[in-house]
């Protein structure tokens, strides 16, 4: 097989580079393959909240997420295909037992007026007005961005990965690859479970995996897993149907036409009593998400521990019975209305990062025609149509806009990270 561009790793960030590189090149001249180990949406994305809010600290972070929430609230006019965008509001609040997060609240308002992202700061009665029944203490602040929300993140997957296969990309899973082919300082392809593939660029978007490609050649690559547990509860006024007590699997996102994404794509409900604002809780630590086609709230922490930290994700999929347990004390110590509500399932997920809380994104200095795009933790979804079309940028010579190749680059890590270094938020 021969590409002018190909794409390792099948998550929303290598779906959005294969769309933006196949809206640039020629299908038949310039060829785009995406290759994926699994299946489409199979790692992080694949069990993701897909949230899309721009409360970032960094101007470089929060102008990707402005443009990319613009690129969802439009996509389905631009291209007749629903990726489940779902406009209800991100509420981000802290309390007075963490001072300092409460300021960082109001200078993220105040950096984020400056680039045109819409936020109100609320005080306490705002934010009861916004959730009914929410339990705040009084001196409580919150960050309103009424155009926050989420997507639906395998119909997100699904959609992306179809419309760049209209444009004439090419998408095959089951592929494991076994190594760069790197000669005279350049890329030259892969070498898979199935055979050579070449290709004149090669952009690794493969989650914390990146590392054992590139590491042989040289490359440092601090990005890390960590090990989230997520927790479900039925919506309030909802039980559990039979076998939702489990999480959701990936689906396979090879057939454009398959009848399951045409479904999904024309279902349409009206926002239930229930569906409330998403809800970052800076001060109890985790986020709620409504999901009301699964009939359930997601409670997803948005901290983590030296102790969750791993090169890799591994095969341990238990689930603590005491951080389920936690997370829905917090989560009803919040909204109480959430008490009587059954266990909806949980689920783990493996978010990459970097010690810096950054994503890795760009050109491999040390080798031409290589690039990386990984370490999103779980903003994936926020910052996927960004990176996408400045990832196409970067690979077609065209003048960069999308975002900011020095913050982002490898090049800002020259030693290996201490272990110490790696343990912070998934969030601001």
């Amino acid at each position: 097989m021969q590409a002018k561009a190909l794409i390792v790793g099948g998550g929303v960030m290598g779906a959005s580079i294969a769309l933006q590189l196949a809206r640039r090149c020629h299908p038949y001249k310039q060829p785009v393959v995406l290759l994926e180990k699994g299946q489409m949406g199979g790692g992080s994305s694949g069990s993701s909240g897909a949230l899309l809010r721009q409360h970032y600290e960094e101007r470089a972070i929060a102008s990707v997420a402005r443009d990319s929430i613009r690129e969802y609230a439009g996509f389905e006019a631009k291209t007749g295909r629903s990726v489940g965008f779902r406009r209800t509001g991100v509420l981000t609040i802290a309390g007075p037992e963490a001072p300092r997060m409460m300021e960082r609240v109001r200078s993220n308002i105040a950096a984020q007026a400056k680039i045109g992202i819409r936020t109100a700061l609320l005080d306490a009665a705002g934010i009861r007005q916004r959730i009914p029944g929410i339990e705040v203490h009084d001196q409580a602040i919150g960050a309103w961005e009424p155009g926050g929300g989420y997507v639906d993140p395998q119909l997100c997957l699904r959609e992306f990965a179809a419309l760049a296969r209209t444009y004439g990309a090419a998408t095959r899973t089951g592929v494991d690859i076994e190594g760069l082919q790197v000669s005279n300082g350049r890329v030259h392809g892969v070498q898979t479970s199935q055979g050579e593939v070449r290709a004149e660029q090669v952009v690794i978007v493969a989650g914390a995996w990146s590392r054992r490609l590139l590491e042989p050649h040289g490359v440092l690559l601090p990005v890390r897993v960590a090990r989230v547990e997520q927790h479900f509860l039925s919506l309030p006024g909802e039980t559990p149907e039979a076998g939702q007590e489990s999480a959701i699997p990936a689906v396979n996102l090879e057939d454009p036409l398959e009848e399951e994404a045409e479904r999904l794509r024309h279902t349409e409900e009206p926002l239930v009593g229930a569906e409330h604002p998403v809800l970052i809780d800076l001060e109890y630590g985790y986020y709620a998400r409504p999901e009301p086609l699964l009939r359930r709230t997601r409670i997803c922490p948005i901290v983590y521990e030296r102790g969750q930290i791993f090169d890799e994700p591994t095969r341990d999929l238990s689930i603590s019975e005491a951080r389920a347990r936690e997370a829905r004390e917090k989560l009803c110590r919040r909204l109480p209305f959430y008490r009587d509500q059954a266990p909806a399932g949980s689920q783990v997920s493996w978010f990459p990062l970097t010690p810096d809380g950054r994503a890795v994104m760009g050109a491999v200095p040390q080798i031409e025609g290589l690039f990386v795009a990984t370490g999103f933790a779980d903003h994936g979804f926020k910052l996927a149509p960004s990176v996408g079309e400045g990832m196409a940028q970067l690979m077609t010579g065209e003048a960069l806009s999308a975002f900011d190749k020095d913050y982002f680059g490898l090049q800002r890590f020259n030693r290996p990270p201490a272990d110490e270094d790696w343990s912070g938020t998934l969030f601001l």
